[in-house]
């Protein structure tokens, strides 16, 4: 009781300010102690420990239902208290209106007495009302606080599990796969604690009506039990084929947000090939398969619930049709007594306990990942695997001791601030901060971005470039202060003086004393290491030094540049590799060498969660037009009319039979006046009597056969209508996400997409079909109901007026808040998803710095605050609810005295009908209003879809101006005054860039980090619409449809990109080669052999994100993919980066062969790659600096690629120097030889 008085009145304050302004998470309540994430996530998962330990003792499967049980039996099986008294209470509520019906079927006005009971029994009756609304919330508001902390403790453990999960069991299970499990599976665990109960009170309850209806009309009871006991194992049966499809649909389900998870992440690359027709039908053709299950499942819920709305004419019908032609006579009491009944038990046997049975019966997890075993994997970085444990090791020992810093060789960065993926938990101390930004070469581009390190960097980094990436993973590495660091390759994002610095700086000064393992194929720096290690094909192959290797005449020779003039110890002032590794980090005296300087922000300690800007909301109610638009989605206007049209004729139907009881009852009555005063024999009366009741059986059973087929019908209609507008409407949005600028996909964290198209469409798949046809078949009985009421008893008026005036002002009232509150809780779900995908894949990372438990706590964070708008959203529906439920048992209470003051002008039947609408009314129009409020915050979800579905647009992909089919058949490109910005009020990345680019041409395009170079190819593919003038080949690139533009220009990316699906499907999505063309292009590559090992071959499924296969493997897919295309112009971003100089040496040459009629631009770190182009662009922060042969800018001693050239160590640079002047040799030698042949022709 005091519980719900607290709920009367706490949130008061809360109602009080959603009615004067938007809401605001501020606004929101802390989430009480005993439902934090933590708690309830580590209570459960104790209980789970036990379980595992005692299944492996009796060598069975454990089972998480069992864990489950023993962790909530005791607080679950207290709540079923209010249950036996809220069903005893329905239970005996029709006793009392029995007895008031029958003082009235026998009325004596001087009768003081019988007067003086049936006010009794009216008390009784208003106090059965007022019991009954009070224990119906407690028991609601308990059940639904015991689901929602069930189903924070399973995200806890799904989350615990994930960052537990081995490397061979990742390679199965899917980002999509875990984020379906958090934002529709476990929603289920909201709903099962509601109806459990129901499996025992339900057969009670039946029971107990059976006892009450045999003692009012004797056998004729079980003709009505019997139509109630047959629905009960149809319904059952219904509750578990729903169960079963419910299953197949979350497999579905899987596979599309897996999908959809792909897609979002590889955005970039999709639009750059130009793939989003073959991404858009492969989507579509999973929802397809997807809507039908559902659809299948939104069936049988409609047969469940027409079903429960026509049960109770069928089992009236029944039971006083038996009852007459038993020899029986009608009376009032013993209908609206009978009626009654049946309607307390039909909500529970027909409703409640198919919901329990489908609820128990669905398999919601399995938090069991299976295990996959990776076809290939890099032989380099699965030595730091090995070390990190993320590789088990078959035999043999490995003693690891010291704390491990680790950076990968795909950087990995989590939304947040720079400052914050740097600091990654320590504490902020600003002067070693502002040494490890200088030594990771990071301070020039904090002074670049807008808010220095407090800038948010986004979901997967999106504002920085991939050499920023990685040196922020460095720096991460380095503030960490470790005893051991683990460096996969982290030189080859940056360019090459950048790649010195960090070499210099960092990994040689800084880490000096730290034992550091480094995989690279920047050869240039293995003679200042101790010692090198050379694997082949997971063997080692060789130790030793530097010197001991060059002259042992071992295949590491053949790398290496040979030069006389190797410096020893190129850094002066570096100590040297041998001396004592006894300092810490933060004494090492080397900082002292460089100056300090400040930070952009001074602060002291970093956020444990860091602000991301806040996703958008809607205010105020939801727009009429959203209605007309989703209704319009489903289906024609003329569709919905009769859809319309066939749900009044239901009610009407439904109606009549309620009219015709109450005929029939009057009728019966007349009879037994007539009967009393002897004026017919009894034979006639007799005869007379069947004479009636043939005629009105037939009409009754005519009508309620039509209530029945009517009742189905409109429930199916309703539930194909609404499904297929969801279907339109997630086709809308997938492709109004396919249409929009890549910027949108930077700004807008992974989560927060993906929340749109697995928890609001599962809402509108699930939750809103059923929502709605609830309301309206609940709206049309409440207008049907008060029609009857009103028809037979004008006076009901009276209360019944004020009453509607008070609701809508009650219902306005509570949604101005609810309606925040709904949109709140969908907006801080978004970040819970978010951070699962983030944490997936930085997962080796996470485990290398021991951050497990910190990033719990992150999830466990985001878990409460989502936990408090939806704590909230569950007690302002309680609220609501518990005033609804007030004033109506005060309508009930005013009908009951109301009747008894009024006795001499009313007769049995019009009482009988007053007090069962009254009493049912009490129950319908509060849960109409409430469903009403809960179809408006479902639509916040339709909102939300809607809103994606009118995203900005880039440019069309065709338009009027089609080029040729030969086009580009020179492959020329000029670039003429371009401005380039990713958006409109962001900085400019490219400045007045002017530059041909001549036919058939190789150029070499270099700069430091952010210099503008990825920009380039960026405008070059318009992902973001540049200002001045492209040509390619005479055409303005700005003037064409983006796929005529797109396919027309192969690249091989920076990050190679696979996604899940058959190799074949990676290389040719459209079916445009044959398998032929294909295996050819895989030989060229080097990839026939490993693909040929594969199960299924080409046709084999690779794991999500191809993680089956190492970087170099991927890398070539690209290229595969660039030779099939045979187009002219190549583009090349940093694609030898991050593999070794074998496969980079196979890039390059498969490259000169395939490509050698093309123009092809490179973008390179590695300056070996592109010293032999025929021009080299040079760009500094976004303008051309430098446009000329390599060997003409090398002559010019003061030019920025000279300066370049030289950073990566005398005899690197001695080399490339001469490789330039071989090309110009050559080139002179085959201009000669031309000239010859021509003059001599």
């Amino acid at each position: 009781m005091a519980g719900l008085c607290q709920l009367i009145w706490w949130l008061n304050p809360l109602f009080v300010t959603g009615h004067k302004r938007k809401l605001e998470e501020d606004d929101m309540y802390k989430v009480l102690a005993e439902d934090s994430s933590e708690r309830v996530g580590e209570e459960l998962q104790w209980y789970w420990d036990k379980e595992v330990q005692k299944a492996k003792k009796e060598a069975r499967t454990p089972h998480l239902t069992k864990a489950i049980l023993l962790c909530y039996w005791k607080s679950y099986l207290a709540l079923g208290f209010f249950t036996l008294i809220e069903e005893t209470l329905t239970v005996i509520q029709p006793v009392f209106l029995g007895k008031i019906i029958n003082y009235f079927e026998v009325f004596d006005p001087l009768d003081t007495a019988a007067l003086n009971f049936a006010y009794c029994y009216a008390a009784a009756l208003s106090v059965c009302t007022l019991i009954l609304a009070i224990t119906h919330h407690l028991y609601f508001y308990h059940v639904q606080r015991a689901g929602m902390k069930l189903r924070v403790a399973i995200c806890h453990m799904i989350y615990r599990k994930a960052l537990r999960l081995s490397n061979t069991a990742l390679g199965k299970t899917t980002t999509g796969q875990i984020v379906n499990l958090l934002s529709n599976d476990v929603n289920k665990f909201d709903q099962v604690t509601i109806f459990l109960h129901f499996l025992w009170a339900g057969p009670l309850q039946a029971i107990a009506v059976t006892a009450l209806l045999w003692i009012e009309i004797g056998p004729s009871c079980f003709a009505g039990m019997a139509i109630l006991i047959i629905l009960l194992p149809l319904q059952t049966c219904i509750g578990r084929l729903f169960s079963s499809l419910r299953s197949r649909t979350a497999a579905l389900t899987d596979v599309r947000i897996r999908t959809m998870n792909e897609v979002i992440t590889g955005m970039r690359i999709i639009k750059m090939y130009a793939w989003e027709k073959s991404f858009s039908e492969l989507v579509s053709s999973i929802r397809r398969k997807e809507i039908s299950m559902v659809l299948k499942s939104s069936y049988l819920r409609g047969l469940n619930l027409a079903s429960f709305f026509v049960a109770s004419k069928i089992t009236v019908f029944m039971t006083f049709m038996t009852y007459v032609l038993l020899g029986n006579v009608i009376s009032a009491s013993r209908v609206f007594v009978a009626m009654s009944l049946y309607g307390a038990v039909r909500l529970t046997i027909t409703l409640f306990f198919p919901a329990a049975v489908e609820r128990a019966s669905e398999k919601f997890l399995d938090l069991m990942f299976d295990s996959y075993i990776y076809s290939s994997i890099n032989i380099l970085s699965s030595l730091l695997s090995a070390v990190l444990g993320e590789l088990p090791k078959d035999k043999g020992l490995m003693d690891v001791r010291g704390r491990i810093a680790y950076v990968s060789q795909q950087p990995w960065v989590f939304p947040g601030t720079v400052r914050s993926n740097i600091l990654f938990g320590r504490e902020y101390e600003r002067e070693k901060y502002e040494k490890v930004l200088k030594v990771c070469a990071l301070k020039k581009d904090m002074d670049l971005l807008e808010d220095g390190d407090l800038t948010v960097i986004g979901d997967r980094g999106a504002t920085l470039s991939g050499g920023q990436k990685a040196r922020v993973n460095l720096a991460r590495a380095v503030y960490q202060d470790a005893d051991i660091y683990l460096l996969d390759d982290p030189l080859s994002a940056v360019d090459a003086e950048v790649s010195r610095h960090l070499f210099e700086k960092c990994i040689y000064r800084a880490l000096h004393q730290k034992v550091s393992i480094l995989v690279t194929h920047q050869l240039q720096y293995l003679h200042a290491v101790n010692q090198i290690l050379i694997l082949k094909e997971g063997k080692m192959v060789g130790k030793g030094t530097y010197s001991e290797f060059l002259n042992s005449g071992i295949d590491f020779a053949s790398l290496l540049k040979k030069n006389e003039e190797v410096e020893q110890s190129p850094i002066p002032g570096i100590p040297t590799m041998k001396s004592a590794r006894n300092r810490t980090f933060s004494q090492s005296s080397v900082w002292s060498q460089d100056s300090l300087v400040q930070s952009q922000k001074d602060g002291t300690t970093e956020p444990l969660v860091t602000a991301l800007p806040e996703e958008s909301r809607s205010e105020g109610k939801i727009n009429f037009k959203i209605y007309r638009k989703y209704f319009a989605a489903g289906a024609n206007y003329f569709v919905i009319f009769i859809l319309l049209l066939l749900n009044i004729l239901a009610q009407v139907r439904y109606l009549m039979d309620d009219l015709l009881h109450v005929n029939c009852l009057n009728t019966t009555l007349n009879k037994m006046d007539i009967v009393l005063t002897k004026m017919l024999l009894h034979c006639i009366i007799k005869e007379l009597d069947l004479c009636i009741y043939c005629d009105r059986f037939c009409l009754i059973l005519g009508l309620t056969m039509a209530t029945v087929l009517f009742g189905i019908v409109r429930s199916l209609l309703v539930f194909t209508v609404l499904v297929n507008a969801g279907q339109t409407l997630h086709n809308k949005m997938f492709q109004s996400l396919l249409k929009a600028p890549v910027l949108f996909f930077d700004r807008n964290p992974i989560g927060r997409i993906l929340n749109r198209f697995s928890k609001d469409i599962g809402h509108l798949d699930d939750l809103l079909p059923l929502t709605i046809l609830d309301f309206i078949q609940t709206l049309l009985q409440i207008f049907g109901v008060v029609a009857v009421a009103v028809a037979v008893i004008p006076w009901i008026l009276i209360p019944l007026v004020p009453l509607c005036i008070l609701f809508i002002f009650l219902r306005r009232y509570f949604l101005d808040t609810a309606r925040d509150i709904k949109r709140l809780e969908s907006t801080t779900r978004s970040p819970v998803f978010s951070h699962l995908s983030t944490s997936l894949q930085g997962l080796w990372t996470i485990r290398a710095f021991r951050a497990e438990q910190r990033f719990q706590k992150l999830f466990d964070a985001h878990q409460d605050l989502h936990s408090e708008a939806w704590f909230l959203f569950l007690t302002t529906s309680r609220w609501f609810a518990v005033r609804l439920d007030a004033i109506c048992a005060i309508f009930v209470i005013v009908v009951a005295f109301g009747s008894l003051l009024l006795a001499k002008t009313l007769d049995a039947g019009q009482v009988g009908l007053a007090l069962s609408y009254a009493i049912t009314l009490m129950g319908m129009f509060q849960w109409g209003v409430r469903q009403s409020a809960e179809v408006e915050n479902l639509m916040i979800s339709v909102e939300r879809v809607m809103e994606y579905t009118e995203l900005e647009k880039e440019a069309p992909w065709e338009s009027n101006k089609h080029p040729p089919a030969e086009w580009p058949s020179q492959g020329v490109i000029a670039f003429e005054n371009v401005n380039f910005t990713y958006s409109l009020d962001g900085p400019l990345v490219l400045r007045h860039l002017s530059v041909l680019i001549k036919s058939k041409e190789k150029v070499g395009i270099v700069g430091r980090t952010g210099a503008g170079k990825s920009s380039l190819i960026a405008a070059l593919f318009r992902l973001a619409e540049p200002k001045g003038r492209i040509w390619i080949d005479k055409y303005l690139t700005s003037e064409l449809g983006l796929h005529d533009l797109r396919k027309k220009i192969s690249i091989i990316p920076q990050e190679p990109v696979l996604f899940t699906g058959t190799m074949r499907k990676n290389l040719d999505p459209f079916n445009e080669y044959t398998d032929e063309e294909l295996w050819n292009v895989l030989e060229e590559v080097q990839l026939k052999e490993a693909v040929e090992e594969l199960p299924d071959k080409m046709e084999t499924q690779l794991a999500e994100s191809g993680s089956n296969f190492s970087v170099g493997q991927r890398q070539l897919v690209c290229l595969a993919r660039a030779i099939l295309k045979k187009n002219k112009i190549l583009i090349i971003d940093e694609a030898t980066a991050n593999v070794d100089a074998r496969t980079d040496e196979l890039i390059q040459k498969t490259i000169r062969e395939k490509f050698a009629q093309c123009t092809v631009l490179t973008i390179a770190h590695r300056l070996n790659t592109i010293i032999d182009s025929d021009k080299i662009m040079v760009l500094d922060a976004g303008r051309l600096k430098e446009y000329n042969e390599p060997y003409i800018l090398l002559q010019e001693k003061e030019s920025l690629f000279y300066k370049m050239v030289q950073q990566v160590g005398k005899a690197e640079a001695a080399a490339l120097i001469e490789t330039a002047k071989q090309v110009v040799l050559k080139e002179v030698v085959i201009k000669f030889v031309s000239l010859v042949l021509f003059f001599t022709s």
